[in-house]
């Protein structure tokens, strides 16, 4: 009775909601020298802004020391970081000019800026659908303008940190935007063929250019904003010129402007016409153009391994080279006896596209060319080039006439060339090894440097660590078998294992051998041994060949029991056999899926069996009988799957880049990480289990860590649920306006947080009324002031004003107009009359309230005046919000002259004080001076 009693209690202990799992954590990421989805930009570090380079990695901006050949910086947002339900990577980057922020798109359509010094995340943007494809800074760095997929482009204000104009008007991808400073202008070209014109104030497109045939690819403005330069489809980089139309020229008669076709020509209040056309020499389209601080000099590729540059001169340089070329035409002229009055080129006074352009020595690099930047110093161009084998170039080229290219540095050893398709852990968790399609690496675990590389002939097809972490086995594509010594970094020995590739091998519990198989359907036994090497006493490892085991189908894996007694074989005919490993002989066929099996393993206790198939089911089979204890269905296909040592969980990898976590005991998953964008190929845990590390079809080698944060099952479940909801918004996808537009095309995008940010904002004007409604009736009572609700304490204000106010500041600022526009219109004209006790005293929060009362008045000004009682208050906040703005403006200056002031009065401190110190040290120096002198006459 008291055993029965004892296991009634202990089952809901082991079985229900008290069971708890560690959680398992995103820690780093390596193996990305650049991405070849993103672009590369120089930065500006200490000061120096030629040395340093940044390229996207994944959802990371990584920044690289050119000359150290080192990783310096990584760029990384921690929402991003923490958010294990969805990975999205940087596909753009653009810094200011004097290089202290970088602004960074993503393929989601958010656009975050960042300060370079610090890492810091300064702003968020979210205003397009798709993938950013085209990011640019002002010459200030004030405005940022962003192109999408979405076919738009938006114009942010990075100070004020809110949208200024959504640019709607292409039909296709958005693929270059460029600001026309000294005209106040915005240009857009996309794939639907055209080049547009924004006029910045109004964002209204008032010219088109329908030069090109196929899609426009790249865009570019050249030499104090005077040349555009787009490329297309073909070598032809069409360029046009821009000046800004004369009075005369804009003044047209009314019949001439009836009477012509083009009428935006008219309109416009820029004169733009063809230059002419720069023609590349490598083939095939644009894939993208770079300009040089100074925009005087251009650089472009195609999809192959030319890369061309060309420098714009100046008036001067270009007036001298037409001088040139007329001076060489009359010798030639005169020589043959012509007549050279008539000539019309004789007489040109402006010089030609030719003149104005010069080539510079094309760069040829060793393989394909995704992106390319470059800064230029007084003689030479610096230009740093990313490749599609995961490399970085750097080449210096001269701006004299006929000089060479110079490679100064490559960076190369910090990733492989391809993709990653297998990992090991050291014995000691010290070190991580990858094999990839051209050699094997170690990794340092802590700092992640690579420690040594190791060509292979052929693509690593599986990696096995040898007891002592001083030798490693090595699977190659060709069916060979490579013993690789570590310290040296050499292979010591090559073994045609099998005929076909080598898809598996696996350590023998005895550390005393390892099986292989392969795809020529057999399975071998291999005996560790030391070899002496001939003429000399040294001795090294190699392996003596035991036993074949012959199979009718290729071997996808084999591993081998951790008692040593049995061997399980995975076949292409869907099936696992199990066979004794002493003998060979057969034992049981594991039957039930329907498509090859890519990876199993078998617990440490030798009790059961994992398979992971390509029909998207895990199977849980006992080794005693060959039962199958459970099915578990998956929503992608398997590619790898391993137990966390000494225990009966797993991890598992599939085709949609997860890596999940499961247990065997109570045959549920327990957590799902977002590890890969793409196929995630293969994963390793280290031998403690405390680390996981992952490969994908991104080309990042993912690291993660378990942490001591308990995790119970019930509660990620409804964490999963809660995220699955939000990610559709509860008020559609368009933003409405009462008795205007339906659809309101603003800058900023309808967001989850900005959903949230309006219930937050409705809550407190419930919460303001409810409170006001009740102190009034007190007082009519004559009772007591009723105490604050407890969220107004929570938030340690006050009074009702002072809640209001900090709720308006908890808003993000890019967000404030979507949120003002989510709250029904009863609560906008409470929200309007709350302002006035806002505006009645001095805060330092006045710009978001003035904001928000000038957007609502401007977008629902129809319904709000339609209500007779608004009329009042809408006068009293017409007062208060003008007296207010322009005391804050007064404020705000003369803080802005008292700070210059100070700091003024600080450089002549400091500019005496150098003084001051400099002549102190030129007499102390001649004392010295004089007082050798006396020596010596003495």
């Amino acid at each position: 009775m008291l055993v029965s009693l004892n296991w009634t209690f202990s089952k809901p202990f082991k079985m229900g909601i008290t069971k708890q799992y560690l959680r398992y954590v995103p820690l780093k990421n390596f193996n990305i020298v650049c991405h070849p989805d993103c672009n590369i930009v120089f930065v500006t570090l200490n000061g120096i802004s030629d040395r340093y380079v940044a390229v996207g990695a994944c959802e990371n901006v990584i920044i690289w020391d050119l000359r150290l050949e080192k990783l310096v910086m990584t760029i990384e947002d921690e929402d991003m970081k923490n958010n294990t339900s969805k990975k999205i990577s940087v596909v753009k980057l653009a810094t200011t000019p004097e290089g202290k922020h970088i602004a960074v798109g993503y393929s989601d359509g958010l656009v975050n800026t960042f300060n370079l010094a610090t890492g810091e995340l300064i702003g968020t943007f979210q205003g397009h659908r798709s993938a950013i494809s085209a990011l640019t800074y002002d010459n200030h760095g004030h405005m940022l303008a962003s192109g999408s997929k979405d076919t738009e482009a938006v114009i942010w204000d990075v100070i004020a940190e809110k949208g200024l104009h959504r640019l709607s008007g292409h039909k296709g991808v958005v693929t270059g935007v460029q600001f026309i400073n000294k005209h106040n202008l915005v240009m857009t070209s996309s794939k639907d063929t055209y080049i547009k014109f924004w006029d910045l104030t109004t964002g209204h497109c008032f010219k088109t250019l329908a030069g090109h045939i196929t899609e426009v690819w790249t865009l570019s403005i050249l030499r104090n904003d005077d040349f555009v330069v787009a490329g297309s489809n073909d070598a032809e980089l069409r360029t046009w010129k821009i000046s800004k139309m004369n009075d005369e020229e804009s003044e047209i008669k009314m019949s001439e402007l009836l009477s012509s076709d083009n009428l935006l020509d008219f309109a416009s209040s820029i004169k733009c016409e063809k230059s002419g056309s720069l023609m590349r020499e490598g083939p095939g389209r644009v894939v993208s153009s770079a300009t040089d601080n100074t925009n005087h000099v251009l650089c472009v590729h195609g999809h192959g391994k030319l890369l061309e540059l060309f420098i714009f001169s100046g008036d001067g340089e270009a007036l001298e080279r037409l001088r040139n070329r007329q001076r060489k035409f009359r010798k030639k002229a005169s020589k043959r006896g012509e007549n050279d009055e008539d000539i019309a080129f004789l007489n040109e006074k402006n010089p030609a596209l030719q003149d104005v352009v010069r080539r510079l020595p094309p760069i040829l690099t060793d393989y394909k060319i995704k992106s390319a930047d470059l800064v230029v110093n007084q003689t030479h161009v610096k230009v740093v080039v990313s490749m599609a084998d995961n490399t970085l170039a750097f080449y210096s080229v001269s701006l004299a006439v006929g000089k060479e290219v110079k490679l100064i540095r490559k960076i190369s050893l910090h990733g492989h060339r391809s993709n990653v398709r297998v990992l090991a852990f050291s014995s000691d968790n010290l070190a991580v090894f990858t094999g990839g399609s051209e050699s094997v690496k170690m990794w340092n675990k802590k700092s992640l440097n690579c420690i040594r590389t190791v060509e292979t002939s052929s693509p690593v097809q599986c990696l096995c660590v040898l007891p002592g972490d001083r030798h490693i086995l090595a699977g190659l594509d060709d069916g060979k078998l490579l013993v690789i010594d570590i310290a040296a970094g050499d292979i010591i020995e090559s073994i045609s294992a099998h005929l076909k590739d080598l898809k598996s091998i696996y350590m023998l519990p005895d550390e005393l051998g390892c099986i292989t198989g392969g795809g020529d359907s057999t399975v071998k036994l291999w005996q560790l041994e030391l070899v002496i090497l001939p003429n000399t006493d040294r001795k090294v490892l190699s392996l003596l060949h035991l036993k074949t085991l012959e199979l009718d189908e290729n071997v996808q894996c084999s591993r081998v029991s951790p008692d040593n007694k049995l061997l399980a074989v995975a076949l292409l005919d869907n099936t696992v056999k199990i066979f004794f490993m002493d003998t060979f002989k057969h034992f049981i066929d594991l039957y039930g899926h329907t498509l090859p099996v890519n990876d199993m393993d078998i617990s440490y206790d030798s009790s059961i069996i994992i398979t992971a198939s390509a029909d998207k089911t895990i199977r849980i089979w006992g080794l005693d009988y060959g039962d199958c204890h459970r099915r578990l269905t998956t929503e992608s296909t398997l590619t790898s799957i391993k137990f966390i040592p000494k225990t009966h969980q797993f991890f598992t990898t599939d085709k949609n880049g997860n890596v999940k976590h499961w247990d065997a005991d109570v045959f549920e998953r327990v957590l799902t990480l977002q590890g890969h964008r793409g196929e995630c190929y293969n994963m390793s845990i280290s031998g403690n289990g405390y680390y996981i590390v992952s490969c994908g079809q991104d080309n990042v080698i993912r690291l993660y860590e378990k942490t001591e944060e308990p995790l119970v099952l019930e509660d990620e479940r409804e964490e999963e649920r809660t995220q699955e909801d939000e990610k559709e918004l509860a008020t559609g996808e368009e933003t409405n306006v009462y008795g205007g537009p339906s659809v309101l095309a603003l800058p900023t995008k309808k967001t989850i947080s900005s959903e949230k940010a309006a219930e937050l904002l409705l809550e407190c004007l419930n919460v303001i009324k409810e409170y006001k409604d009740s102190l009034l009736e007190n007082e009519t009572k004559g009772l007591d002031k009723p105490s604050l609700p407890i969220i107004m304490t929570a938030f340690n204000v006050k009074n009702t004003d002072d809640y209001l106010l900090e709720i308006i500041k908890r808003i993000r600022s890019s967000e404030l107009e979507e949120v003002l526009l989510l709250m029904p219109f009863s609560s906008v004209c409470y929200f309007m009359e709350a302002l006035i006790p806002l505006l009645n005293h001095m805060h330092h929060g006045i710009e978001p309230v003035i904001r928000s009362l000038i957007f609502l008045v401007q977008t629902l000004h129809k319904p709000i005046s339609s209500v007779k009682d608004m009329m009042p208050i809408l006068r009293k906040l017409n007062v208060l919000a003008t007296k207010k703005t322009n005391e804050f403006r007064d404020l705000v200056g003369e803080n802005l002259h008292s700070l210059m002031f100070i700091n003024n009065s600080q450089e002549e401190e400091e500019l005496v004080f150098n003084i001051t110190q400099n002549v102190q040290k030129k007499r102390k120096r001649q004392k010295q001076k004089l007082l050798k002198t006396v020596i010596v006459n003495i």
